[in-house]
Formats: C-alpha cells, structure tokens, sequence
C-alpha cells in the first residue's frame, strides 16, 4: 500500500447536507484538465537551493506540482490518471467507464501532487450522488477545494464529466453472463478474451484419494475428475525447458508438492535443479524481511513453516490466456526492478526476463488453433487485474487491514433491508430471506478435566464454540462461480484492501465452457464451473497429506 491513497480521503464529500444513495451501474467519466494548481514543491526547491549553495551542481529550472486525480466512490479508489511532472496546468483528457455497487453521498475527485515521499492532497471536487441518479451527464468546470472548503488556490479549477448509468440500462447484463457465441468479454479491461484452450479447476492444493470425495456426473455423461495440482506444478516444473516464473506473497521453498510416498525433491530443490538445467527461475514475492537468495534464485522463508491446512481453490490454464499472465508478470517484474536513487545515475540493461520471441516454440503458438468451435469442452479465458500500468508501484511495504467481514457483512445486510423498506415488504421479509453467510465447523475431540479452562459464559462466543465442540476452518478460497457457467478465480480477496486498485496487486481468470452456457443449452449447463465440489474435505485427510 502507498502512503499517497491514504491522506486523499478527507475531503468535502463529508457535508452533511449530502444524502447518500445506491449506485449501482456504470459511471462514464473524463478528467479534461486542471488549472492554476498550487505549487508544492515550494519546500522541495527551497531544500534543493540549499544543496545546490553547498556544492557544484549546476542551476537547474524550479520543480513544481507532480498532479494526478485520483475518483472516489465511499471512500474506495476507482479511477486513477496519470502522472503530469512539474505542470500547474495539467491536461490528462482521461476517460473511464467505471462499474459501481457502492452507497455514497458523492463521487469524489482529489487531485494529489505526486512526490519521493508519497503524496500530498492539493484539494478535492465532490459531485453529488442525487445529481447523477437522473442519468443525466453532468460535466463543468469546479474548484479545487481543501478539505475545510477554501479554495487550494486562486482560480485552481478542474474540468470534468461524469454520468451515471444504472444497471438496468445496462443492455450487457440483460442476457446472461455469456449471452452467445459473440460474447466480447468483459469490456474495458486490459487483457481481451482469448478463445479457446483447457482450464483444470482445482479443489485445495493436495486432495485425497481414497473415495472421499463425492462423484459427480458431467453434462458429457463423464464423471467430474478431481484434479492434483501440486502433482500438477511439479510435474510443469519438471517438463519446464526455457521459464519458470512464480509470484506470491512468499515461498517456503523447503516444501514437497509430491507426497503420498512419492520420492519427489523439495521446491527449493527442484528450482535450483531447473536453474542449473539452464531454465530461467524467477521469484517475484512481496517484500518480506525474510527473503534471502539461495544459489542465484530468490527465495522466502518462513521459519514458523507451513501454516494449519487451507481450504483454497486453484486453476490451471493451457491457452493464449497464458500470455496475458506473462505480460503481466514481466510489467510487475520491470516496475519492481525500476532503479532508484543514485542507482539512476549508473547505466542499467535489465536481461534478467527471456526475451519469449526468440523462444520458437513459445513464439509459434497461434491462437486460432485453440479456438475451434467443434470441441465441446473447450474453455474461453480472460486475465484481469486489479490496477493497471500507471498505477502500479510495488508490492505493499506495510499492509494494513481495511473493512472488515463483520463490517462488510453489515453493509450488505443494510442494503437489503433498505430495499425491502422502499418496496414496502420490510415486515414480511427479513434480508437473512436473501443473504447468509455460512462457516465450515470442526468438530473438535471433548475436553478432559485437566484441559478445561475457567468459567463459562453463554454471551461469550468463545465458551459457545468451546461448549459445542466447533471451531472455524479457515476457507480461504478466492473464487466465484456465475449462473452455473462462469468462474472467477484468483488472489483477491472481497474486501477494501484487494477491490480498492491501488493496494495490493491481484490478478484473476475469468472463464467459461460456450458450450455449456444457458444460451446456448437453454437450460441448466452441467460443465466443469457447475460441478466444482462443494463438499469438504475432512481435517484428517489434510494433515495426513
């Protein structure tokens, strides 16, 4: 997380005289230009004469404001412009179609400068949510405003438009996830739908099987395969002839993928194997103090080892889509290796990442030979990500928690009570009609007299789980599945922190079978999304494996 999204929040959106409502729909918005920003540079320069009087250096032109907008929808980020070095008077002619299911009293646009340090709030324009509900464009000229309402400075404007488009005038959503074979993708995202290929959905990292789990039966008459990913990822790596590329939040490289007997090498050893094979072994891993490099490659550990079993959900994808994660890869991997500082000053050639079109076998891949319309368990796939390039600084040096499930919770609760309210059948439904959140349970061994501990007390959620035996496995699945069809899965969490776009970097595949969709069954579609267990596996059988 960057310092810059923290300070913007305070801003006039807060007058009470605003009444918040429900967007949800579409915002279209411009930033045309600003005007007569102030200078905020004023103590950079002064700083920067000082230095320039105890040395050599040569005079230079002043610096000024670095400014940028950034859009606010209840107090998360949404939109982002460029970076304008060293302009009062910036013109970023942005525009950006923005989805909302948010409860604000305005749409907010600050402008901040841009520094070493992080980012300074210049001042804030708030267009009221009640001025936009008519789906009317409203667009102007307005001042820049500090956060107690004076003008940051004389004549400091912004030019922008903005329009609300709610979602029932959204003709995409008006038939289905995936309406037809014409189906575009979803639109103004940075990677477009790819056509064609395989998609392995899997359920946790290592299941067991010895026939614990359900069958199910398939559209295709076939029963649904449970698959191994860490067989899987090992098997990959070991096949692997040019590239390894991984990224996460760290690597605990003494782990073995194979197990149940199997004699496979560790992670750390298997990438050291590949590396000496002349395989290309990359770690791109969030900036933990524990990383340290093993033999060229660099690693994360964790010297509290591998944390309790995870329920969690993975996909592998073997498609063009696979590119789109490489790009992405190599853009993360170039920003998070920019030179800094006075490394700036020596020359640099960044030859670390393979340049993949000298790779032939990697570079003859053509598209078209994925996506035949005749293979009925064909996949189309599309990589999304929660920033985009101009955005993206790193990974977080100091994440905190943002909202959290009990407060999400509440919010999504109160929303569908006000709906009710507004449809006059608050006394006849509750929101529990319509929403509820469930927690998998372990039933725990009872506890003998030496292990009981203190009194109990039955308002005390803690005695309750004590008493019942029940204690949460953590889910930690980052998944979603659509009207049976459609599948997103990735590294986002449904919170503030993953959402917000310009905090942690996440990354997600959306996919789907054409062939098993409602338009195209006109009916219930029975492929691999719909049949994905629900069923968990057993405590036991994970601290086995």
């Amino acid at each position: 997380m960057s310092p810059d999204d923290e300070d913007g929040r305070t801003d006039a959106s807060s007058a009470p005289s605003l009444r918040a409502v429900l967007l949800h729909g579409s915002l279209d918005i411009l930033i045309h230009e600003a005007r007569n920003l102030p200078n905020k540079d004023i103590l950079s320069n002064t700083m920067g004469g000082l230095l320039k009087s105890c040395t050599s250096a040569p005079e230079g032109a002043a610096s000024t404001s670095d400014p940028y907008v950034t859009v606010l929808v209840a107090s998360a980020t949404v939109a982002r412009t460029y970076v304008i070095q060293d302009d009062e008077n910036p013109r970023w002619a942005q525009h950006f179609l923005v989805p909302v299911a948010h409860e604000a009293a305005a749409v907010n646009f600050v402008v901040k400068d841009s520094d070493v340090f992080g980012a300074e709030l210049i001042g804030s324009v708030a267009i009221p949510s009640e001025s936009l509900q008519s789906g009317d464009r409203v667009e102007g000229v307005y001042p820049v405003l500090e956060p107690n309402g004076k003008p940051c400075a004389p004549g400091a404007v912004l030019r922008l438009s903005v329009q609300y488009v709610p979602v029932a005038r959204l003709t995409m959503y008006h038939h289905g996830v995936t309406p037809g074979p014409d189906f575009p993708g979803v639109p103004n995202t940075y990677f477009p739908l790819r056509r064609g290929g395989r998609v392995t959905l899997y359920q946790d990292a290592h299941v067991p099987t010895d026939g614990c789990l359900p069958e199910i039966r398939l559209g295709n008459g076939t029963n649904y395969r449970h698959g191994q990913c860490w067989h899987d990822v090992y098997d990959a790596m070991s096949q692997a002839r040019s590239l390894i590329y991984i990224t996460g939040w760290s690597v605990f490289h003494t782990i073995h993928l194979v197990r149940d007997g199997e004699n496979g090498r560790s992670l750390g050893d298997l990438l050291k194997k590949k590396s000496k094979e002349g395989v290309r072994v990359l770690l791109l891993v969030w900036d933990d103090p524990t990383s340290r490099s093993v033999l060229g490659i660099q690693m994360v550990t964790d010297d509290r080892g591998p944390r309790e079993p995870w329920h969690d959900l993975h996909s592998k994808i073997d498609s063009p889509a696979a590119f789109d994660v490489l790009k992405n890869f190599e853009e993360r991997w170039l920003k998070a290796s920019k030179r800094t500082g006075a490394k700036k000053l020596t020359k640099s050639c960044n030859d670390t990442l393979l340049w993949i079109e000298k790779i032939p076998e990697i570079a003859a891949i053509d598209d078209e030979i994925y996506s035949s319309d005749s293979d009925p368990e064909r996949w189309d796939i599309q990589i999304f990500r929660s920033i985009d390039s101009n955005s993206v600084k790193g990974f977080p040096k100091d994440p905190r928690e943002a909202t959290s499930k009990k407060k999400t919770m509440q919010m999504m609760y109160e929303i569908i009570y006000r709906a009710l309210q507004e449809m006059g059948l608050d006394g006849k439904y509750e929101p529990q009609d319509y929403l509820n959140f469930f927690c998998l349970g372990n039933r725990e061994a009872e506890e003998t007299p030496n292990t009981s501990t203190g009194s109990f007390s039955a308002s005390n959620p803690q005695d309750q789980s004590r008493k019942n035996r029940r204690f949460m496995v953590y889910v930690h699945s980052k998944g979603m599945i659509v009207d049976d069809e459609y599948v997103i899965i990735g590294s986002a969490n449904i919170n503030q922190r993953s959402m917000e776009g310009t905090r942690d970097t996440e990354i997600a595949m959306g996919a789907y079978q054409p062939h098993y969709t409602w338009a195209n069954m006109l009916s219930a579609p029975r492929g691999q999304a719909t049949n994905q267990p629900t069923k968990s596996i057993p405590e036991s059988q994970l601290q086995k494996s």
